[in-house]
């Protein structure tokens, strides 16, 4: 008698690959949640400097002044541009990729910057004060948290200018964010 081969797998060996999948998925989790968390930080900062930019570069191109309006509120949040008090110009929300990143203005309870025509920060109509940064973190440790900066408390040359920065690199390097 002849023997056949056999084809397919035993369930020993099929049971070994399953508990091989299962201890890489399990060792994988964590970080990609935090890469996840960082892909929302990232994108959340992008959308406020990108916002920031916008009005700047309106500003210029309609030689009007534009107010930059933020709502930092978590999952809900947005920013709007706009001339002062007037209709929006645009508008971008952050739910879209940064629906969980939490967002705190400095000073506190800031939430607007105004650009004059020559896309430098002036201050507000109504007289509140000018936002200069927002923190963008996210509940989730070991993700990486970014600033945005705007007008001088993005370097002491640029009354206009605006960046996202890594708290964690040094001053010093292009990356960090200036004392």
């Amino acid at each position: 008698m002849s023997r056949q081969a056999h084809l397919g797998f035993t369930l020993i060996e099929l049971m070994m690959g399953l508990a091989i999948a299962a201890i890489l998925l399990v060792l994988a989790v964590p970080n990609y949640t935090i890469w996840i968390a960082d892909n929302q930080i990232r994108s959340g900062a992008e959308s406020i400097a990108g916002g920031l930019r916008y009005a700047q570069a309106e500003a210029i191109r309609e030689n009007v002044a534009l107010e930059f309006v933020l709502d930092p509120t978590t999952g809900t949040g947005s920013w709007i541009v706009r001339p002062i008090g007037g209709a929006t110009i645009q508008k971008g929300v952050f739910a879209e990729g940064a629906g969980n990143v939490i967002m705190t203005v400095v000073p506190a309870a800031t939430t607007i910057a105004t650009f004059s025509s020559l896309g430098v920060i002036q201050t507000n109509a109504d007289g509140s004060g000018t936002l200069t940064q927002v923190k963008v973190t996210s509940p989730l440790a070991g993700s990486r948290n970014l600033n945005v900066l705007v007008g001088v408390a993005a370097g002491a040359t640029g009354a206009g200018r605006i960046k996202v920065c890594d708290p964690k690199w040094p001053a010093n390097d292009p990356k960090g964010c200036p004392p």
